[in-house]
C-alpha cells in the first residue's frame, strides 16, 4: 500500500498535540498538493525516481487524517512533472479523483508545447480551476524565464479564460531574479484576469531570496501565495508582515516532500534536504516531518505577529475559499 513506503510514528504525535493542535484550525484547505498514478508512468523512465510516488485523492485523505486529525480538509490538487509522462492520461485522472470532492479543484499540468485550443478545450471538459506549469519542462529549469516553461499564448488563455496559474518560479534565486520581476511586472498588468499563486512563497525557500523580492512582490496585482514545503521562518515573516495576509495561502507539498521525515534547511544561498543524524547522544535526534517543521515555523511568525484568531482561519481555509469562489464565478459570469 501506498502508505506503506512513509511512516507517522508517535514522535510525530508528540509534536503535533505539544505545538500544533491548538494552532491549526478545524477546516484545512491545502492549496498545494501532488499525485500520481503508475499507469501514466514512462516506458523506460526511473522507477526509483521520488516523485513517482503513488498516491490518490484516497491516499491524500488518509494522510490528512494522520496530519490533521479531526480537522476538514480539502485541496487545490496539481499534478507530478515525470519526464515523458502520458499528459493527457494523468490530467484526466486527476479531474475523475477529485470529482469526488467538489470543494477541492485541480490545475491541469501543461506543457510548452501545448496549443491554446488544446487546454481550453481540456480545461472546458474537465472544469479545472488552472494551469500547472513546470520549469522540468524547460530546456534549462535551473535558469528558466517563464515564458521558456509557460509561453504567453497560454498567460494570454489564462486571461481570457479567468484562469489560475501555480507557478514555481525558476531561477537560483527564484523571485529575487531581475528577469523574473520582470516577466511577473509585465504579465500581471498585460493579462490580469490571469490570477497567480506564487509556490513555496515565491519559490523563496531560503529568506535572503524574499528578503530581496518582497517589497516589488507587494506591488504586483493578482498575485497569491502557497507556503508549500517552505523551513525557512524568516521567509514566512517577511511575507505575512508586509503583504496582504488575505493573499497567503496554507499549502503543503504533500505527500512526498511534506511527508518527508526531516526538514530542508538553509546556509548561505543554499537550501537542501536534510533528513536528520542518526545519533546525537546530547538530545533526541528523531526527526519529524517536513510538513510539521513547516508548521511549527508557521506557529512561531503567527505568535511573533500576534496573529488573531480570524487571521489564523483566513491563513488555512478562508482565503482559499474566496479565491476558489472568485475564480469560479469568474469563470460562470
Amino acid at each position: 500500500m501506498v502508505m506503506a513506503q512513509f511512516d507517522y510514528i508517535d514522535f510525530d504525535r508528540e509534536i503535533w498535540d505539544a505545538e500544533l493542535e491548538d494552532f491549526v484550525p478545524s477546516t484545512v484547505y491545502d492549496m498545494h498538493v501532488h499525485m500520481w498514478s503508475e499507469a501514466h508512468a514512462p516506458e523506460g523512465g526511473d522507477p526509483t525516481s521520488g516523485l513517482r510516488f503513488e498516491s490518490d485523492y484516497a491516499d491524500l485523505s488518509r494522510w490528512a487524517e494522520q496530519l490533521y486529525p479531526g480537522r476538514e480538509v480539502h485541496y487545490l490538487v496539481l499534478g507530478t512533472p515525470v519526464p515523458g509522462l502520458d499528459v493527457s492520461g494523468h490530467n484526466d485522472w486527476l479531474a475523475s479523483q477529485m470529482a469526488a470532492d467538489p470543494a477541492s479543484a485541480v490545475n491541469m499540468l501543461v506543457t510548452p508545447d501545448m496549443s491554446a485550443d488544446y487546454v481550453a478545450d481540456q480545461v472546458n471538459k474537465h472544469n479545472f480551476l488552472g494551469l500547472k506549469p513546470y520549469r522540468t519542462f524547460a530546456s534549462d529549469p535551473a535558469e528558466a524565464r517563464i515564458r521558456d516553461f509557460l509561453p504567453e499564448h497560454l498567460i494570454e488563455l489564462a486571461h481570457d479564460m479567468g484562469l489560475a496559474i501555480t507557478m514555481h518560479l525558476s531561477k537560483r534565486i527564484g523571485p529575487a531574479d531581475p528577469e523574473n520581476q520582470e516577466d511577473l511586472e509585465r504579465y500581471t498588468r498585460q493579462y490580469p484576469r490571469a490570477q497567480w499563486i506564487l509556490a513555496h512563497c515565491a519559490r523563496a525557500f531560503s529568506a535572503f531570496m524574499m528578503e530581496g523580492a518582497i517589497e516589488f512582490l507587494c506591488g504586483l496585482p493578482n498575485i497569491w501565495y502557497d507556503t508549500s514545503a517552505v523551513n525557512d521562518m524568516y521567509t514566512h515573516f517577511l511575507l505575512m508582515e508586509h503583504e496582504d495576509r488575505r493573499r497567503v495561502m496554507f499549502g503543503s507539498d504533500n505527500i512526498v516532500a511534506g511527508c518527508a521525515r526531516g526538514k530542508y534547511v538553509t546556509y548561505g544561498h543554499a537550501w537542501e534536504y536534510f533528513a536528520g543524524h542518526g545519533d546525537l547522544p546530547h538530545c533526541n535526534p528523531t526527526p519529524t516531518l517536513v510538513i510539521y517543521e513547516q508548521l511549527r515555523q508557521e506557529r512561531q511568525v503567527a505568535d511573533m505577529l500576534d496573529l488573531t484568531p480570524d487571521e489564523i482561519e483566513d491563513h488555512f481555509s478562508r482565503n482559499a475559499q474566496r479565491f476558489l469562489s472568485m475564480m469560479r464565478e469568474g469563470r460562470s459570469s
